[in-house]
């Protein structure tokens, strides 16, 4: 790797840390504003739950409910509910959370992999 691209690579995380934030929602909860913005332009959050031997990362519900708040468009759910296994996540079919378990080591990436999610699923809506 030459100079140029070690540069970029840090500037790129460099700046994806200084732009993500990161709150105590109680002792065992984060939630992780994130550098994504979702189709309405507000910005991606994710929380992250300690339970212990493993991690759980979720929208804690937000992004389908963001999109039909009265749960009136069971297409729009259920398609949610495919993509997101699709790509590798459980869906909660009765609180319409998106969630997955990881270790420590595969945190950071289930939390950039979960907002992109996000972001994919506001454009459903």
């Amino acid at each position: 790797m030459n100079e140029m691209q070690k540069y970029i690579k840090k500037g790129i995380g460099d700046w994806v840390s200084n732009n993500t934030g990161v709150v105590n929602v109680d002792n065992d909860t984060l939630e992780i504003a994130t550098t994504q913005i979702d189709a309405y332009g507000d910005t991606v959050y994710c929380f992250v739950i300690d339970k212990g031997d493993y991690y759980e990362v979720s929208d804690d519900s937000h992004i389908l409910f963001k999109l039909d708040p009265g749960e009136t468009d069971a297409d729009l759910y259920r398609t949610g509910a495919q993509v997101a296994i699709g790509a590798g996540f459980n869906f909660d079919e009765d609180s319409c959370e998106i969630f997955v378990e990881v270790d420590k080591e595969n945190l950071a990436q289930a939390i950039i992999r979960l907002a992109q999610l996000q972001v994919a699923i506001s454009y459903l809506g």
